[in-house]
């Protein structure tokens, strides 16, 4: 038996299904893939139902506009996005798209057509017939599907109008992807960071305790080493060693220091100081410290920029991460560029290397408590600083690339 050759009808059927099947497929494996679906989405459709454009357009939150989320030319064969259309060119659309399933034009849709829209958008780009399928969401109209046929008259069928409504309905299951795949991004985010506050908190916990043990510990070293070179003043050598011994200890207690203010065990005391004086003087100190390593440049405005912090600790960020940028700057004769510069409502610290700069895994971490990439860094200089600044109500980054150098930024409240 010798079956009949198919229909017309019957292939259009089929290439409806093929496409609709295909569209189905369509699974996203992060939000961000959305816009790439829908293109392939208008892809496919153009070419089912033989149209020149098909567009994906979304309400916006206002209300007021038509955005286009992705838009498939056939001649062209290339997509764009961007495109706004203003509801108010459409009276009534909105409500239309509520009442009926699809739209036609030439039809029901023709009414819903202003003069205003002819003129701007249908006329120049000689669109002659147009099927529009409502895109539902919970119930609400969201958006809209537009077929637009150019070039000679257009009727259509109704397997057109179902196949342009199943579209819509796709999309609408893309949305709902994107959507879920937003809020699991967002949560899984969301218990990272408490994760990682639950173990700041935990290091805080920790790093006090021992800060306060060790400062008592210090401290009544350090008593003994004085008491004995005052009682043997005559002993020159011992007293040079044990002068040598008291800086250590010095340096220790800095260290100390260190602990309690990322602990936040030690109050600070805020109060309005001039952040360009301090950086003036502390100028030499820091000159002292680049000297050997690299150059240092300094560049503060020369009105005054006052913030409120606690004096001691503005100059404990400024001093670390210059320390950092010495300790970054491998080069000979590289440059360390420390800048001072005023903004609206904040004073702006940012201190430039030349180094090697850090890879994207060493950025993550740089303000963990710890975290070192140095052989005897103590990794508390940049956790104090972040610290510090987080306490004086401001925020603190850095821009780095491996071979690139690192740039730190510090913004704290200015006071007017």
């Amino acid at each position: 038996m010798v079956s009949s050759p198919p229909t017309e009808g019957s292939t259009i059927s089929s290439l409806f299904e093929a496409t609709r099947l295909g569209l189905s497929r369509l699974a996203l494996g992060h939000a961000d893939e959305l816009a790439r679906a829908l293109e392939r989405a208008c892809e496919a459709s153009a070419s089912a139902l033989s149209v020149e454009r098909v567009g994906i357009w979304f309400i916006s939150t206002s209300g007021d506009e038509l955005r286009c989320a992705a838009l498939y030319e056939a001649t062209r064969e290339a997509c764009s996005s961007g495109a706004v259309l203003q509801l108010e060119l459409l009276p009534g659309y909105v409500t239309a798209l509520e009442t009926h399933r699809v739209l036609q034009s030439p039809g029901e849709g023709d009414a819903q057509v202003s003069a205003g829209l002819r003129q701007s958008y249908l006329q120049p780009l000689d669109i002659r017939a147009t099927l529009e399928a409502s895109i539902f969401r919970q119930g609400e109209v969201v958006g809209v599907v537009r077929y637009e046929h150019t070039g000679g008259p257009r009727q259509w069928s109704s397997r057109d109008r179902h196949f342009a409504a199943s579209v819509a309905d796709l999309t609408a299951v893309l949305l709902e992807q994107a959507t879920r795949l937003d809020v699991e991004a967002a949560l899984s985010a969301q218990r990272e960071r408490l994760a990682k506050a639950e173990r700041m908190e935990a290091l805080s916990r920790m790093s006090a305790g021992v800060a306060h043990d060790f400062n008592n510990v210090l401290t009544a070293l350090l008593l003994k080493i004085d008491g004995v070179r005052f009682e043997r003043p005559q002993d020159t050598e011992l007293t040079r060693e044990l002068g040598e011994a008291l800086e250590i200890g010095a340096r220790g207690a800095r260290l100390v220091q260190q602990l309690l203010t990322f602990a936040r065990a030690k109050v600070p005391t805020p109060q309005p100081v001039d952040f360009a004086r301090s950086l003036r003087e502390l100028t030499p100190m820091l000159s002292t410290l680049a000297q050997g390593r690299a150059v240092l440049r300094v560049d503060r405005p020369t009105k005054p920029a006052l913030v409120s912090i606690d004096p001691s600790q503005l100059e404990q960020v400024i001093m670390n991460l210059v320390i950092n940028a010495c300790d970054a700057s491998s080069v000979e004769e590289s440059v360390i560029t420390v800048r001072l510069t005023l903004e609206e409502d904040a004073i702006c610290l940012t201190v430039a290397d030349q180094g090697a700069g850090m890879d994207a895994a060493t950025r993550e971490r740089i303000f963990e408590p710890f975290f070192s990439t140095k052989p005897r860094g103590s990794g508390l200089g940049l956790s104090t600083v972040y610290s510090i600044v987080q306490q004086a109500g401001g925020n603190v980054a850095v821009d780095s690339s491996e071979g690139q150098g690192s740039t730190f930024s510090v913004r704290l409240p200015r006071i007017q």
